[in-house]
């Protein structure tokens, strides 16, 4: 499993849409791949998580999910 703090955009997206507001989930899967790719890891199927800090912030975990991967 991964895991780091995110970002204040990441978190800033988060909060709207845990709020309610649609259309954001694949903006934020972007901004995690994004983030995986920066630290060299594969964009596979991937499970997210988001949980909230005390402070607002959002730590975001990614483990491996072969059971959501495509077979060709």
């Amino acid at each position: 499993m991964l895991s780091w703090i995110a970002d204040q955009e990441l978190s800033s997206l988060l909060q709207r849409y845990y709020k309610g507001e649609a259309g954001l989930w694949e903006s934020i899967r972007e901004r995690v791949e994004m983030k995986l790719r920066e630290r060299g890891v594969s964009v596979v199927a991937r499970h997210m998580r988001f949980r909230k800090k005390a402070d607002g912030r959002y730590e975001v975990l990614v483990e491996d999910a072969p059971e959501y991967a495509v077979d060709p």
